[in-house]
């Protein structure tokens, strides 16, 4: 074996030696961060096991304090109830004491002559042979001319509309003042158009000017009633009929049609639900 050969093994041996330095010095490094950060995770929970019981002791105690003021606190006095304000009672004025009047005795009058146990009443006498005076002719009793009004009829409720819904539709309506409606039904549907006729006539009792129920060409009706507006907000007109129908218990839902004349007020109506 040559020198340059010993001196390469030589070179090898003491750079695998700093290999194994570092590789010792890495593994000792790691080792040492490892523990620290073991060490740190479990300060970390001892914290937080510590923080929890703080919190857990403070809330004890803040529920210790408050039953302590509750058992300590006397009890509240009752709210002394308002006096009600007392009644005003209209009281009217005494009448004025009646005038002071002075008596005087009567002058004595002579005593009347004695009265007869039973006396017979004075009757003229009767004329042997004089006609009896003629009885007053008893006229037939006449017939009564009284009629039951028109307001003591009972009222029959319709097919689709109750009394209570016709009422609450006029009354509501009447205080709009007269104004124009126009009501379409489902075309070719027969119970759309009756449903449609029941609330015109409780249109027409509010003095709405209903234009007539015509048969609506587009496409085919919603189930109830839809009042339909041409521009937003709704015109008051349009409004009230939504809030009449609405108050009397109708299924209603509103619609935006710019195809309307601005200011109209449509009432759609399909079949009732």
């Amino acid at each position: 074996m040559n020198p340059e050969t010993l001196q390469t093994f030589g070179v090898m041996a003491i750079g695998l030696g700093f290999v194994l330095i570092g590789l010792g010095g890495f593994s000792t490094y790691h080792a040492s961060q490892k523990l620290q950060h073991t060490a740190e995770m479990r300060q970390l929970e001892q914290k937080g096991e510590m923080n929890a019981q703080i919190m857990s002791l403070l809330m004890k105690n803040q529920d210790l304090k408050e039953q302590v003021q509750k058992v300590e606190q006397p009890p509240a006095a009752a709210a002394p109830q308002p006096t009600p304000p007392a009644a005003y009672y209209y009281r009217p004025p005494s009448p004025p004491p009646p005038p002071t009047t002075t008596y005087f005795s009567p002058p004595p009058v002579g005593e009347a002559p004695p009265e007869t146990a039973n006396p017979v009443p004075d009757m003229a006498p009767e004329v042997p042979g004089a006609p009896e005076a003629p009885e007053a002719a008893m006229e037939p009793p006449k017939s009564s001319d009284w009629e039951e009004p028109e307001s003591l009829e009972p009222e029959i409720p319709e097919r689709y509309l109750s009394i209570h819904q016709h009422h609450v539709i006029a009354d509501t309506l009447r205080a709009h003042g007269r104004l124009l409606v126009t009501v379409e039904s489902s075309y070719g549907d027969p119970v759309s158009r009756e449903f449609a006729e029941e609330l015109s006539r409780a249109f027409s009792e509010a003095d709405w000017v209903v234009t007539g129920v015509a048969e609506h060409r587009g496409l085919p009706l919603a189930s109830g009633v839809t009042v339909s507006a041409a521009s937003f907000p709704p015109a008051p007109e349009t409004r009230a009929m939504y809030e009449a129908l609405l108050s009397a218990g109708i299924a209603v839902t509103q619609q935006l049609d710019p195809k309307q004349v601005n200011g109209e007020t449509v009432v759609l109506v399909g079949t009732p639900l």
